[in-house]
């Protein structure tokens, strides 16, 4: 089973690193709008804009999202355009090192990196991204498209919107988390948080209401 991966960043480094030693599935190449050549000794094949033909003419169904957190738009473009298509499906790269339980759901097209313990009964919403060392305790429901950076800690029953942003190193406590929700590196969240908003400190404070299509 081949797979494609779109972009050519750090993000999509850790998910081509997943997938080789997890070993279900090979590397085909990368997709980029801006860059030709290789990548991380893979074909770079063509425009994330020409996916279609790409894919159709390698006779290739599966696909990853790897758009680092400044690429929303982009992400959220690919992702809703490739679900439309029967003809393709998202897969997830879990590195071999992720301590997940067997009762937690997962969706597709999810990045779990090292050292991540996602703990029983959470919930992971498709096109995810959880970074390395980051611990998604019990019951957490994880919306889509959610961009958690290494070394986030949530409590048990922690709910996190769509499309939301948690910076390194940050602590989630009996809290539900609104859709485009933003949370800077280090902050302390001890409470329910509104859609549209990023929060800074220990403990965290509204900063300012934030644009639906960036993540910070």
């Amino acid at each position: 089973m081949k797979v494609i991966i779109f972009g050519v960043g750090g993000l999509a480094k850790v998910i081509c690193e997943a997938i080789e030693l997890e070993g279900s599935c090979e590397v085909a190449g990368f997709l980029d709008d801006g860059k030709k050549g290789k990548f991380l000794g893979y074909p770079i094949l063509g425009k994330c804009s020409g996916y279609a033909a790409i894919f159709k003419k390698l006779k290739i169904e599966n696909a990853i999202i790897a758009f680092g957190y400044y690429f929303l738009k982009e992400r959220l473009f690919y992702c809703k355009d490739i679900a439309k298509r029967k003809n393709l499906k998202f897969i997830n790269a879990i590195h071999p090192t992720a301590v997940i339980s067997k009762s937690v759901k997962i969706g597709s097209g999810i990045y779990i990196g090292p050292r991540v313990v996602i703990n029983p009964g959470a919930r992971i919403g498709d096109n995810s991204v959880i970074w390395s060392g980051s611990i998604i305790e019990h019951d957490n429901v994880i919306g889509k498209n959610v961009f958690i950076a290494p070394g986030v800690a949530t409590a048990g029953y922690v709910k996190i919107g769509d499309n939301s942003f948690l910076g390194i190193g940050a602590t989630i406590v009996k809290a539900t988390l609104g859709k485009h929700v933003a949370i800077g590196a280090g902050s302390l969240v001890l409470g329910d948080v509104p859609s549209n908003k990023y929060l800074l400190g220990n403990p965290a404070r509204v900063i300012k209401t934030k644009d639906k299509i960036s993540y910070v």
